[in-house]
């Protein structure tokens, strides 16, 4: 991924320019600590049949030996599907390149998380997992 200028429309989406947007609040992760932990992301989808469905990655966090529990959810907004294969397709594409920025800046774990939230995705608080019942 390239540097953003200052003065270019904000990969987040919203319309303002980048230096008024999330220059300040990517600047602030990069100097925050990441929490410890082992984490792992799957990418999925989020919504209903009757709404659309948005892509979504889910984190789980090490908890123990082979143990895992859900962390947050991210969701891009932005782009709502007819249905589940299409917006967990995308979610994947989009985990792959921020595996990739990551992997390109050395491993960084601000890197993989810049890249997402260049994508549009953004943290869901109230998010509830729903198991297949087949």
């Amino acid at each position: 991924m390239g540097k953003i200028g200052r003065n270019s429309p904000c990969p987040c989406g919203s319309g303002e320019k980048y230096k008024r947007c999330c220059e300040k609040k990517e600047a602030e992760m990069k100097r925050r600590e990441l929490p410890s932990g082992r984490f792992r992301y799957e990418p999925g989808s989020y919504g209903s049949p009757k709404r659309g469905y948005m892509s979504s990655i889910l984190c789980y966090k090490e908890t123990g030996p082979n143990a895992w529990t859900e962390h947050f959810c991210l969701v891009k907004p932005d782009v709502v599907l007819a249905d589940e294969d299409s917006a967990t397709a995308m979610a994947e594409e989009h985990l792959a390149a921020a595996n990739r920025a990551g992997a390109d800046a050395g491993g960084s774990p601000r890197d993989f998380a810049l890249s997402l939230r260049h994508e549009g995705y953004k943290s869901v608080s109230d998010y509830r997992i729903v198991r297949d019942r087949a």
